[in-house]
């Protein structure tokens, strides 16, 4: 399966070389580290000071003066004293250090934060002299367009040395946000089941998940429609997570139900990274990172190799993911990104164990009740996006096309669901293995211009922006013998077409400096065309041969077995946060929205109109932050409510999601993060109450509590050098309790608390590192079900519901080894 990643992996590399040839001669100072500055006391209005910065060629600051003389002394000061905390590594022409001059605007805003852009509008070209026969230009850096807070629930974590405690997946990155579990009953290819403000969102069809903006989600996937695979994303090129929970930006579009997830990529380390991980059940990860020095922290390319036998019966698995992008310079001060991914995997699956089984000794804890699970899957996409200032605003555009495979094979029942019709030829239980397939072409686009502009003394922002999406797909699900690959009957045969377009306009208003209203209007307009190739499956009449698993007739007659279906709807959907700050260090926030998540093609009916589920949500909170010479800390307390009219419910006789009623969901969230030069903590709790509207029962599989704590230490050992290099130690601790679980028929399962924990040490170009998931080896549940199943293991079936789970990893240690060449 490795074979085609690694050719692909080997023409990235070499299709980098010529964008890194032929870049423009000139590369500007890049930022390294880039504190904010300090809004001063006393003061209550909003202002840009401006700083013109000297770097030499070996990438310190010589000189910084205030060039903003209409702005308040006290902001030009506070500028100066964060600008002399920067790093910076030296303007290059040719690949030649150079001494340059920049400007670098701090935006002051009377709210939690000030926000220092690393983007200026072009200058006039300044040459002076930097000491003796050494000339300084003055160029141009160029930053991204800066992200709208959303209010409460909005998280834009920068990963940091938070990366140090896990960091296997795409999945660990996204623990760090306040709230979400993740858990995984389909193996190590499928994708993972994450738990969010009340919502199961089974195979991430609740969360709106995109990797520089590029959707992931995929429409009418047979395992789940919205279905969100997040493994061919390599880690190490993660800069920050966005999640935003709830539906309150207009950017947020279908399947934002419980919220939305960018990754946004880039590599901070410049250089060569060769990395090696080694461990428990012949677990090995090899990784190469490319980050050209002199290029921007968004030009990469890195290939990822993964393997291991897995614990326990039947969880083998290997996968390789590539992914290479180029950031590059448009015009005197746009940004262009051209990002390729490609992703193979190949995967055993255990599968679910009934308990009563597992009390009896009949199955092993890390054993399995059908050896035949399992799955493949392939991704491959290309992008491509610009960030251009145009007058007094920035224009954004971004293309994207994915190719996507998927085959999935899993059992939940046993031998439950073959049936003997009476119409039928006598035939004994075949088993309730079930194929899912999948192949899906994605094409989209989307952008929106944002104009910025100065009004009643304080900045207001307006963007139009829109969305237009096209997936052709091609699900399938088919009835398979207990044990075998062998079908034996057609549940699902489809080929639909589905247009997603989408126009918003996005406001951001200041009427006073301690008043901040953010939101908009968003409306949705899908159409689906849907050829059923077998819409008389289950429509028998006697003498129905036992192996026409799609007959040319059904109750009325002779017809054909294939069905067309179009259908189409639009939804307006409002979303308005406000923010009013009480002082310097702490706000107020409250947040309203409406979203929708699309309909999966199987339950459509002709001509059937807004085929959604539509949802409400509102919330509201407290928000603090404050820093200090060498500490920074922020907090939040929010309380939420969100209503959907229709909700989804694993089945696992369908052995995937089905339409419930509507339901309701309140609870809190509590967030803190406190960094410094040496250490980073992040912690959280949640609590969500989630009920049926008709019954007020709970609804099932969704953790009430979720407590998380993720802290790392950093720095180099006192007094510890060789050869004139420090050794630099690092410590990882996360530890992650879920409470109590509802499970139907009136049942919970039990909580549980698993820690994970890091160390490594490393000395010049050196890195060696030990990673141990589940520090205790507690055997507990990772995912676990309530329902009625028959396996053969024992002489009488039960048809009585009963608990089933899938077990979660016993201790798994990882040695890791680290090589970085060419260090900057």
């Amino acid at each position: 399966m490795t074979s085609q990643p690694i050719r692909l992996a080997a023409l990235a590399f070499f299709l980098l070389i010529p964008f890194t040839v032929f870049a423009q001669t000139v590369v500007p100072p890049q930022v390294i580290e880039s504190p904010a500055a300090t809004y001063p006391v006393g003061r209550q209005e909003s202002g840009t000071a401006v700083v013109l910065v000297t770097i030499t060629a070996e990438g310190t600051i010589d000189n910084a003066e205030s060039v903003s003389p209409e702005v308040p002394l006290e902001f030009n000061q506070a500028a100066l004293e964060a600008v002399k905390e920067w790093k910076f590594a030296p303007a290059r022409r040719d690949g030649v250090p150079f001494a340059a001059r920049i400007r670098i605007p701090f935006i002051f805003q009377p709210a939690p934060k000030v926000i220092a852009l690393p983007a200026s509008p072009p200058a006039p070209s300044t040459p002076g002299t930097n000491g003796p026969g050494e000339e300084v230009e003055e160029v141009n850096v160029r930053g991204r367009q800066r992200k709208v807070d959303r209010g409460g629930s909005d998280f834009q974590i920068e990963i940091g040395k938070l990366s140090l405690i896990k960091q296997k997946d795409a999945s660990d990155i996204l623990q760090l946000a306040p709230g979400i579990f993740i858990a995984n009953e389909g193996g190590e290819g499928h994708a993972s089941q994450v738990f969010l403000r009340g919502f199961n969102a089974e195979q991430g069809q609740d969360i709106e998940f995109t990797v520089n903006g590029v959707p992931i989600n995929e429409v009418n996937n047979p395992d789940g429609h919205g279905y969100a695979d997040t493994h061919f994303i390599i880690p190490e090129v993660v800069k920050s997570l966005r999640v935003i929970e709830g539906p309150f930006d207009p950017h947020q579009g279908d399947f934002a139900v419980a919220g939305s997830a960018d990754y946004e990529l880039g590599v901070v380390q410049r250089g060569i990274t060769l990395e090696g991980w080694s461990g428990s059940y012949n677990s090995n990860r090899l990784l190469l990172l490319y980050a050209p020095k002199g290029e921007r922290e968004g030009t990469f390319a890195a290939a990822q190799f993964w393997n291991s036998a897995g614990y326990g019966v039947n969880r083998a698995n290997s996968n390789a993911s590539l992914m290479a992008q180029y950031e590059g310079n448009l015009g005197t001060r746009g940004l262009y990104r051209l990002l390729f991914t490609g992703y193979e995997t190949h995967y055993k699956n255990a599968g679910v164990i009934r308990k009563d089984d597992y009390n009896a000794g009949r199955v092993d804890f890390y054993g399995t009740q059908d050896s035949s699970q399992g799955g493949d899957a392939t991704r491959f996409s290309l992008s491509f996006d610009l960030e251009n200032p145009l007058d007094e605003g920035v224009l954004k555009q971004q293309a994207f096309i994915t190719y996507r495979t998927l085959r999935i094979l899993e059992n939940f029942t046993g031998f439950l669901n073959d049936v003997q019709d009476q119409t039928q030829s006598i035939h004994p239980q075949r088993g309730d293995g079930f194929i899912q397939s999948y192949q899906a072409l994605t094409v989209g686009i989307r952008g929106g211009y944002r104009l910025q502009r100065t009004l009643l003394g304080h900045p207001q922002a307006l963007e139009v922006g829109y969305y237009g999406r096209y997936d052709h797909t091609l699900p399938q699900i088919e009835q398979v013998r207990f044990g075998t690959e062998i079908p034996y009957k057609i549940d699902q045969d489809l080929t639909t077409d589905v247009s997603n377009l989408a126009g918003f306009i996005d406001l951001e208003l200041n009427p006073f400096s301690w008043l901040s209203l953010r939101g908009g209007l968003r409306d949705d307009f899908f159409n689906y065309n849907v050829l059923n190739a077998c819409s008389t499956a289950g429509s028998f009449r006697t003498g129905e041969p036992l192996n026409d698993p799609c007959p040319s007739y059904d109750a009325s007659g002779f017809r054909s077995p294939s069905q067309r279906i179009t259908a189409s709807g639009s939804a307006l959907t409002p979303k308005v946060t406000a923010l009013v700050k009480l002082r310097s260090d702490v706000s107020l926030t409250g947040s309203y929205g409406r979203g929708i998540q699309s309909v999966d093609a199987r339950y459509l009916s002709q001509d059937q109109n807004a085929p959604f589920s539509q949802l409400l949500a509102g919330e509201g909170g407290i928000l603090y932050h404050r820093q200090w010479a060498q500490l920074d800390l922020s907090g939040r307390l929010v309380g939420y409510y969100t209503h959907v009219d229709k909700d989804l419910l694993f089945d696992p006789q369908l052995g995937r999601l089905n339409q419930t009623s509507g339901t309701t969901r309140r609870g809190i969230v509590a967030a803190l993060r406190t960094t410094s030069h040496w250490f980073d903590e992040l912690a959280s709790f949640t609590y969500a109450n989630a009920t049926y509207d008709d019954t007020k029962n709970l609804v099932p599989y969704v953790p009430i509590t979720i407590a998380r704590s993720d802290t790392a230490v950093f720095g180099n050992l006192p007094k510890l050098r060789w050869r004139d290099q420090p050794f630099v130690g690092s410590l990882g601790l996360g530890i992650n309790y879920i409470g109590p679980r509802a499970l139907p028929f009136s049942q919970f399962a039990s909580s549980t608390v698993e820690t994970d924990a890091s160390a490594s040490l490393a000395w010049s170009l050196f890195k060696v590192g030990l990673k141990v998931t589940n520090l205790t080896n507690a055997r507990y549940p990772l995912s676990q079900f309530n329902y009625v199943s028959d396996f053969h293991s024992r002489a009488y079936p039960t048809l009585v519901p009963t608990a089933h789970f899938t077990a979660a990893a016993p201790r798994i240690l990882m040695l890791t080894f680290t090589l970085t060449l060419d260090p900057s």
